[in-house]
């Protein structure tokens, strides 16, 4: 595959357009044929291939190495990789980052690094045609440049505050659940039970939880990609 990747050296404008034109340019491109243009092999087998995918579409894209912030640092833009049905409909929750539980006990939505992560988001839908084995047979379905509505901002903040004020602050994280939140939800995000986070127990005393992260609920993300842009 020819190496499309723009140059970005310009203002940040030029920047944001070149890195959606490269973006919506692998649609209707496999995974298998970005990889080769990489140079790099497609794993085999279910364990090997999670976070290939979104490590693939962003070794394309140029994200460099972000420790914390956004993928696109100079653009303020976060990338994400959501694997979908031929409809669109995204098969699995979208992470969005982990959560400290401590210091997020003392957070606001406004200041909370979940919002920094929304703020203005580059999703990129990858499609699991019905029959396929391998995640380098998944192909680029569509690609949306999308940062919320105040509509979807004040049911993001509603559920962010739903988890700090009545379970973070008040000790009770290890009572979340996936049922909870309307359109973004919290979830484990650990390789085994073994990995723990400082927290706050129900009596105020240090404790320990599971680790854990943000998710955006499928059919939020559903949503925001059926939505037709404004400026294609």
């Amino acid at each position: 595959m020819a190496d499309s990747r723009p140059d970005l050296r310009t203002d940040n404008s030029s920047e944001r357009e070149a890195l959606l034109r490269h973006a919506r340019a692998l649609i209707g491109t496999s995974l298998a044929e970005i990889a080769d243009g990489l140079g790099m092999p497609v794993p085999i087998g279910a364990v090997t291939t999670k976070g290939w995918s979104g490590q693939i579409i962003e070794r394309e894209l140029g994200v460099g190495s972000t420790a914390h912030g956004p993928d696109f640092a100079a653009l303020g833009i976060e990338l994400k990789t959501v694997p979908v049905r031929t409809d669109l409909v995204p098969l699995e929750s979208t992470a969005v980052c982990h959560i400290d539980p401590v210091a997020i006990a003392g957070e606001s939505w406004m200041t909370s690094y979940a919002r920094q992560k929304l703020s203005q988001v580059l999703f990129v839908a990858l499609e699991v045609r019905q029959g396929t084995t391998s995640v380098g047979e998944r192909h680029v379905a569509a690609v949306k440049l999308w940062s919320p509505t105040p509509a979807q901002e004040a049911a993001l903040r509603a559920d962010f505050e739903l988890f700090v004020r009545d379970y973070f602050r008040r000790g009770r994280a290890a009572e979340i659940t996936g049922h909870l939140g309307q359109v973004l939800q919290v979830r484990p995000k650990a390789r085994n039970a073994s990995e723990r986070r400082a927290a706050f127990g129900p009596d105020g005393k240090n404790t320990s939880i599971g680790r854990s992260g943000f998710y955006l609920r499928p059919a939020f993300v559903c949503g925001i990609m059926r939505t037709r842009d404004a400026n294609p």
